[in-house]
This record gives C-alpha cells, structure tokens and sequence, in this order.
C-alpha cells in the first residue's frame, strides 16, 4: 500500500469525532476489496486476563509484520497496518470494555471502508480448552459480549471470528472472577508455544477472505440437473431361421390333415362298433335257458310223433 492511500485513510479516519456514536448502516457504505480488519476483543483496562486473550494474539501479528500499534482517538483504539500479499491488513485494538468494543469496530470500518465480510474477531472461547483455537463463520456469539455488540453495531451476525479456548473454571459461579483473572506462567508458556500457529491460520483467513469465488463450485440458486433414467438392456432374442414351403404343399397340407382325420374317425367307429356287437352277444348268450346254452342236448321225441 502506498503511503498517500494510508495517509488518506487515515485522514478519513482522524476526521470522525466522538460525538459520532450513532449506528452506520453499514451495508451502504462503499467497500475496498481488498482490506481486511482483525479485531482484538479484550477487556482493556486487564490487558493481561483470560478475556483478552484476542489482544494477546493482535499483539503477536503486528509483531510478525513488523508494525506498531499506535492509539487513534477518534475511533478510540489503537490501529496499525501491512500488506500480505495483496491486502491492505489493519489491525484494531479497542480501548473499551469488552460489551464495548463495537464502538470502535464501526468507526475503523466506516472510516476505512471495509466491508463487515472482511472482518475477522479474535476472542477467547470458554468452551474450547486453553491450547485450542477454532476458526468460526457466524453463528451464535454464545453468550460474549464483545461479539454481541460488535454483530449488532455491525448489522452483520456472520463475522468470522478465531474461538481461543481459556477453558471454564470448575464452579460455574467462579466465570467472572476466571476470565478477569490473569494467564498464570504454565498457561502463558501454552500460549506461547500456539502463537505462531495461531497466526498462521490468521493470514490464512486473510487470504481466503480475498480468494476470488471458484467457478466449478455449483452456483446456489442453479437448478439441478435431472437424472437420466436408467436404460434396461434389451435381452437376447433368439429367432429360428425362415423355411420356405413350396405352394403345392401348403395347398396340399389340409387336404392331407382332413384324410387322415377321417381314416382314424372311421378306425374309431369300427372299433367301437365291434366292441358292442361283442358285449351283446354276451348279454344275450347268458339270458338263453340252460338246455340251449348246452350243445350236446338234443329233445326226445315226443309218443304222439311216432
């Protein structure tokens, strides 16, 4: 970034008064795409707590990049910038209390035109154990203040935001005096060690933030496609070969079927016919009286006959 667009930016800055407290909506100012503002969420007058632990970690990024932090007065906190790559990276440390801290967060981005897309909080998470970070897009603040107030002076609830644990105290009724409570020597060294880690996935947020859209992603309102019905495969169908019959014997074939019909109709008949001529000559040879069933029986002659 050359120095006449940051001394610019910094006038615009500088220009704002604090008597401008009232909410800017946001959505209607223009936008620089390429700048990007990290915010450390802290209590500030306990710079050393649990709760501003986000403050820590602006502090280990600007020393990283080889920047200051210097306090702004009109947007009461303190600001420095770099360049990564292709941004312009401000970082932004707020001189309020933590339900405060929104205040200055729309002052720099109102000054500095950047969009509430380009914003990224850091801030300590209860619900992540110390050692562990997350990164979050949007979503519920879960209860911190600082992020609360920030969404709603921002009129934008999907800020993303890096979660650093500090874990939760073993008494739920001990939370306020725990995050006010100062990172002992064992938590500071754990601190330490997960610091450049910790900025790493900074710069990495910074780039995905300015990476352009990817064309082969699927647009979010593109139609689906319908699927194509699934074609059944046809089965073999086995065909016999054509025979050719001549004329003569398809004009001779019922002639041929009738005659046999009618010879084996006649072979019926005559069959049947024998069998019950036979079945009454039987009927008839067992109703005859016994003298005339006997063949060797003749009749006497009568005396009148001689």
């Amino acid at each position: 970034m050359s120095r006449g667009t940051l001394r610019g930016s910094l006038r615009r800055l500088f220009s704002l008064t604090s008597s401008e407290t009232t909410l800017v909506k946001t959505e209607t100012q223009p936008s620089s795409n390429n700048r990007v503002l990290i915010v450390g969420l802290g209590n500030y007058p306990a710079p050393r707590s649990r709760h501003s632990v986000g403050q820590y970690l602006l502090h280990a990024i600007a020393e990283r990049n080889s920047v200051n932090l210097s306090y702004k007065r009109s947007c009461k906190a303190h600001l420095a910038s770099f360049q990564y790559n292709d941004a312009e990276v401000y970082l932004l440390k707020p001189k309020h209390f933590m339900n405060l801290n929104g205040k200055s967060v729309i002052k720099a981005t109102s000054a500095l035109q950047i969009s509430p897309t380009h914003v990224v909080l850091l801030h300590d998470e209860l619900d992540l154990p110390l050692g562990k970070f997350k990164v979050k897009h949007g979503g519920s603040a879960n209860g911190h203040n600082g992020v609360i107030d920030t969404q709603e002076r921002l009129k934008y609830n999907d800020v993303k935001r890096l979660r650093i644990g500090i874990g939760r105290p073993d008494k739920k009724n001990d939370v306020m005096d725990y995050v006010l409570e100062d990172f002992n020597r064992n938590e500071r060294n754990q601190l330490a060690a997960m610091k450049d880690t910790m900025i790493d996935t900074v710069h990495q947020i910074i780039a995905v933030i300015l990476s352009p859209p990817d064309e082969n992603k699927p647009k979010v309102n593109q139609p689906k496609k319908k699927k194509k019905a699934k074609s059944v495969p046809k089965q073999n169908v086995v065909t016999s070969p054509e025979v050719t019959v001549p004329d003569s014997d398809i004009a001779s074939a019922p002639a041929e079927e009738n005659k046999t019909k009618v010879n084996e109709s006649a072979t019926k008949t005559e069959s049947e016919e024998s069998g019950a001529a036979q079945v009454m000559a039987n009927e008839t040879k067992s109703s005859l009286p016994l003298e005339l069933e006997n063949p060797d029986l003749t009749s006497k002659p009568s005396p009148t006959d001689s």
